[in-house]
């Protein structure tokens, strides 16, 4: 990931970055009330096609909805923010786009009834997030995810991402890529940052979309991709044994994309005579599945390209 791209949306226009300011008595900076999203736009043909755009206009919509703030703007609108930062950065290259629902509001005080909210927007350059020729080392995280009755698990809000943040901290510094949540009946929640899928005695798992996850486009995606090629998904909770025994462990989000587990908590994921033999864990016929199907779409050789792309 590299630097910001110097035009961003904020209070109603395209300005450039170093105009783009809060001050640091806001709501938002001190509560972490904010709802944000994320999506990629991928450089093709001299055009960036964004993917799924309409939804996670939706999904920011609702999570504004879900934590109460009183904020909203059409989907057009919304599209003709993203046409304008594309157009005034004129970058030539893959990107992530962060829009965010904020206060600016000064209050010393965590409540929302009387907060303006407002919309803003940026653009990252963004490749790989991680090396696709190389399988992740997770760690089950010792924090634990949050319930949806401690804080809002269906919508991106900023002050959640704290959990996130604690888990992935830990689990790098420990030697790892990333971390897996659990919630707190030992199941398995999700990454902290993507949504995991795991191949067990070949059948496809994923957990039950009320066990605390946040319920990703991509995740959507990769479903609507294997029931197209005949694979059912089976929802249902997934324990730390089961992740070890694990045939396949795929990660899956805007940002990781479709990236497989090399091991989890130093056990090696993989078919067992696979693991008994010492063999370096690759992509397993699941994950590259998923991931020819995805460029497939990205390239426009699919039939859902022309609904899950748009085109600037």
């Amino acid at each position: 990931m590299k630097g910001t791209l110097p035009y961003i949306y904020f209070q109603g226009k395209v300005v450039p970055s170093d105009d783009a300011k809060i001050s640091v008595a806001s709501h938002s900076l001190q509560y972490g009330m904010t709802a944000f999203g994320g999506f990629r736009g991928y450089y093709r043909d001299g055009k960036t096609r964004v993917f799924r755009l309409a939804d996670h206009h939706e999904r920011l919509m609702n999570a504004a909805r879900i934590f109460g703030a009183d904020y909203y703007i059409p989907f057009v609108e919304f599209r003709d923010v993203v046409g304008k930062l594309i157009d005034a950065n004129h970058f030539e290259g893959d990107v992530y786009f962060r829009p965010f629902i904020y206060s600016a509001t000064e209050r010393l005080a965590p409540r929302i009834p009387g907060l303006t909210f407002e919309l803003a927007m940026y653009m990252v350059e963004l490749g790989q997030y991680f090396d696709p020729n190389r399988g992740l080392r997770m760690q089950i995280s010792s924090w634990q995810k949050f319930s949806d009755n401690a804080l809002p698990t269906k919508a991106k809000a900023g002050g959640c991402y704290v959990n996130s943040s604690m888990a992935a901290t830990d689990a790098i510094r420990s030697g790892y890529d990333d971390a897996l949540m659990l919630d707190a009946a030992g199941h398995i929640v999700e990454g902290s940052v993507s949504n995991i899928i795991v191949v067990y005695r070949d059948q496809v798992l994923m957990p039950p979309r009320g066990f605390a996850l946040l319920e990703g486009i991509t995740m959507r995606t990769m479903v609507e991709l294997l029931e197209e090629a005949g694979r059912t998904v089976h929802y249902e909770p997934i324990d730390r044994s089961m992740l070890y025994t694990a045939d396949e462990i795929i990660m899956v989000g805007t940002a990781v994309q479709v990236s497989y587990v090399a091991s989890v908590d130093g056990r090696r994921i993989g078919k067992l005579e696979q693991v008994a033999e010492g063999k370096e864990p690759g992509p397993g016929p699941v994950c590259q599945l998923l991931r020819d199907k995805f460029a497939q779409v990205l390239s426009g050789q699919h039939p859902k390209s022309k609904t899950w792309l748009t085109d600037f």
